[in-house]
C-alpha cells in the first residue's frame, strides 16, 4: 500500500518537473523569438556606424544622422596675408547620395541569430557620399573677395638699383594676384575630396615673381657692376691729373643683354682720352723763349712738345679699370718734351738765330757750342723756317743730301759727314766746301734751307745730342 502511494508521488513530481522544464523552454523560446523580432528593424546593442552609437536604433534614424553629417560640410580656404574664406554645404548645394549601405548592414546582422552576435565586433563604416552643384561652386569662387582684380596686388620682380654709391638688390614683391583658373581647380579638387581646408599658397595658385633676390644671375650682375664702378682711377699727365670717378665709369658701361654681363665701352673710353689730348697735348703750341742774348721771343710753330699716344693710353686705362682696383695710371706719350714746366725746354737744346746767323748748343744748362752758321737764302725762296721749336728727327753720319727737279731729274747730291734733320728736309749739317760762315752770306749765298755749320762745331753737336732734342729757330 505504502509502496503504491510512493510510486504515485514520484510520478506526480516527475510530471511537475517536466512541466516546469517545458514552461521554461517555452519562456526562453518566447524570449528568443521576442528579441529576434525586436531586432528585425533595429541594430544590435553596441553597433557603431561611422563613430555613432546605433544601439537599438532603426535604419531611418541612423540614415538621418548620416545624411545630416554628409550634408554638414565646409571648406576653409586659406589665403595669403592671414586671410581666409569658407565655402559651406549650402553654398554649393550639397545633397546626400543614399546607396542603401545602412539597409545592407541591417540585413547582414540577421536578427534571428542575435545570440551568436553577442560580444562580436559591430563597428561599421558607411559611405557619406554626396554631390554638389559645380555651377554654384564656380559662382561662389568667382565672387570671393580674393578673386576680385581690385583686391589684387601684382607681384614684382627683384631688381637692381643704384643707391648713389653702389648697386643693390631690391627684393621681390610677392603680391596676392591669383591665377583664377588654377584657384578654381584647387578648390574643386579639395571639395571633391571633401577636405576640410585648402591653402592657395601651397596649391601654387598665386602668380609668383619671375626673379627673386637670391637669383644667381642678378647677384652676379650686382657683384660685377659694383666691382666695375667702386674703384677710382687717376690719369697722370705730369702737368695735371684727371680723376675718373663712379659716374664716369657708369657712363662707359656696356651691357650684353643676352648674358647679363657688362664691359667698358672701348670706343667711349678712347673718345675720353682723345678729348683730353686737346687739353694736355703741347706739340707745336705757342711758347716764350729767352734767347742767349737775353731777349724773350714768342715761338708759335713747330712740332716740339707732348703728344699723347691715344691708343696706348686707352689700353692702359682699360687694363686698370678691368682690374677693379683703384690706381694711378701714367699716360703714354707718343712724343715728349723735356719737362712739363714753362716752355718745356730743360737745359738741353739747339738755338738758331736767323738774324745773327749764329747757333748755340746747350747741354744740361751748359753751353757746348757757339758757332756762326749759314741758313737758307730768303731771296731765292729757301728761307730756313723760323719762329718755332722743332724736335730733332734723326742723326746720320755720313749722309748724302739730294734734291730733285720737278721732272724727276736729280738737282744735286751733296755728301756730308753729319746730318741732323728737324723739319722735313731742313736740318743741321756740315758743308766743307763753304769756307766762311755768319754775317750776311745767307742773303746772297745761303743754303736751300738747311743750317750749314763748320765741321768741328757740327761734330760736337752730333756727338752730344739725342733725337727729340728741341731745336729753337727764331
Amino acid at each position: 500500500m505504502e509502496e503504491t502511494q510512493g510510486k504515485k508521488k514520484h510520478k506526480v513530481l516527475k510530471r511537475v518537473l517536466i512541466g516546469l522544464v517545458i514552461l521554461i523552454l517555452l519562456g526562453l523560446a518566447a524570449a528568443y523569438i521576442a528579441i529576434g523580432y525586436y531586432y528585425q528593424d533595429k541594430f544590435y546593442e553596441g553597433t557603431i556606424i561611422n563613430g555613432t552609437d546605433c544601439s537599438n536604433q532603426n535604419v531611418a534614424y541612423i540614415k538621418d544622422i548620416v545624411k545630416k553629417e554628409a550634408e554638414v560640410y565646409s571648406l576653409t580656404i586659406k589665403e595669403r596675408g592671414d586671410t581666409q574664406d569658407m565655402i559651406g554645404a549650402s553654398d554649393i548645394q550639397i545633397t546626400y547620395k543614399d546607396d542603401n549601405e545602412i539597409e545592407t548592414i541591417m540585413k547582414q546582422q540577421d536578427a534571428w541569430k542575435w545570440i551568436f552576435r553577442i560580444g562580436k565586433d559591430k563597428n561599421y563604416t558607411v559611405s557619406q557620399e554626396n554631390s554638389y552643384d559645380e555651377t554654384s561652386l564656380e559662382s561662389y569662387v568667382s565672387q570671393m573677395a580674393c578673386m576680385q582684380d581690385a583686391n589684387m596686388t601684382a607681384p614684382q620682380d627683384a631688381y637692381m638699383k643704384d643707391n648713389g654709391s653702389s648697386y643693390e638688390i631690391v627684393p621681390e614683391v610677392e603680391g596676392n594676384t591669383l591665377d583664377k583658373t588654377k584657384t578654381l581647380e584647387a578648390i574643386k579638387e579639395a571639395v571633391d575630396k571633401r577636405e576640410k581646408e585648402v591653402s592657395l599658397e601651397d596649391a601654387g595658385c598665386y602668380i609668383e615673381p619671375t626673379v627673386r633676390q637670391n637669383d644667381e644671375t642678378l647677384k652676379k650682375e650686382v657683384e660685377q657692376l659694383n666691382k666695375m664702378t667702386s674703384a677710382q682711377y687717376v690719369l697722370d699727365f705730369g702737368s695735371g691729373q684727371e680723376t675718373i670717378d663712379r659716374s664716369k665709369l657708369q657712363s662707359w658701361l656696356k651691357e650684353d643683354e643676352a648674358n647679363h654681363t657688362y664691359s667698358f665701352d672701348e670706343t667711349a673710353v678712347k673718345q675720353y682720352v682723345i678729348d683730353l689730348s686737346s687739353k694736355y697735348n703741347t706739340e707745336g703750341k705757342a711758347r716764350s723763349f729767352v734767347t742767349s742774348g737775353g731777349q724773350t721771343v714768342n715761338l708759335t710753330t713747330g712740332d716740339y712738345g707732348y703728344r699723347l699716344w691715344q691708343d696706348k693710353t686707352t689700353e692702359s686705362l682699360l687694363t686698370a679699370m678691368n682690374s677693379g682696383e683703384s690706381q694711378t695710371v701714367e699716360v703714354t706719350w707718343l712724343y715728349k718734351g723735356q719737362t712739363h714746366e714753362g716752355n718745356e725746354i730743360n737745359g738741353t737744346y739747339v738755338e738758331i738765330s736767323i738774324s745773327e746767323q749764329r747757333m748755340w748748343f746747350y747741354k744740361n744748362g751748359s753751353l757746348i757750342v757757339d758757332t756762326p752758321v749759314v741758313t737758307g737764302n730768303p731771296n731765292t725762296g729757301h728761307a730756313t723756317p723760323a719762329g718755332g721749336v722743332w724736335k730733332l728727327k734723326d742723326k746720320k753720319s755720313p749722309f748724302t743730301l739730294t734734291a730733285y727737279n720737278p721732272d724727276g731729274s736729280q738737282q744735286y747730291a751733296e755728301p756730308v759727314t753729319y746730318w741732323m734733320p728737324f723739319n722735313g728736309g731742313v736740318g743741321i749739317h756740315d758743308l766743307t766746301k763753304r769756307t766762311a760762315f755768319g754775317g750776311d752770306i745767307y742773303l746772297t749765298n745761303g743754303s736751300h734751307g738747311c743750317v750749314n755749320t763748320p765741321l768741328d762745331a757740327v761734330a760736337t753737336i752730333y756727338n752730344n745730342i739725342e733725337i727729340n732734342t728741341p731745336i729753337v729757330v727764331y
